[in-house]
């Protein structure tokens, strides 16, 4: 069943500031338009009453405001949902990075180990990821996970996404901050 949820124009591109974290700015505008945020909407993956930013070519993943929050497209394809697992939402906390940072690899490795940890490994946790992988730095300050050995712990999760970069959309902050805290 489709859930409630709400575009809102409140912010200007103005108000969006770039952190000049892209290698190639000018390659990389928002191609997830009116028709893909439509469709994200009415999918569910966002709980009822969440506020999206509605599409702007001129906004950047790499720009930040005090009121939006960037989320690439890609691991909601995977089946991700929000509120996110505790386990993939402890990475974001321990590391500090934004999930725009991510790169499609990073983000399967972490649903697989998050449905390891459910299935077999409850007391798995991502202070035990160094084992198996180091955070590496790909250009433009996204980031990869790095085997630590020959043989990764996950395999063929190095494939890449075509226009994964261009296909981002930003959602109200606040309203994301508060379905984490009352969940």
């Amino acid at each position: 069943m489709a859930r409630q949820t709400r575009s809102s124009s409140g912010d200007s591109a103005s108000t969006f500031l770039p952190q000049n974290l892209l290698q190639y700015p000018e390659k990389e505008w928002c191609s997830f338009d009116s028709a893909h945020l439509s469709a994200l909407q009415s999918s569910g993956i966002f709980p009822e009453g969440t506020v999206f930013r509605p599409y702007d070519r001129e906004i950047r993943s790499d720009m930040s405001s005090t009121e939006w929050l960037c989320f690439n497209a890609f691991p909601f394809t995977l089946g991700l949902q929000f509120p996110f697992p505790d386990f993939i939402t402890d990475f974001f906390r321990i590391t500090s990075l934004s999930f725009s940072q991510t790169m499609p690899m990073l983000c399967r490795v972490l649903l697989v180990l998050d449905r390891i940890k459910n299935a077999h490994i409850p007391e798995l946790s991502v202070n035990g990821l160094p084992l198996a992988y180091r955070l590496r730095s790909h250009r433009s300050s996204r980031f990869l996970f790095y085997s630590t050995s020959n043989d990764p712990l996950i395999l063929r999760a190095t494939r890449n996404e075509e226009e994964w970069k261009s296909k981002f959309f930003f959602v109200k902050e606040v309203q994301l901050l508060v379905e984490r805290i009352i969940r």
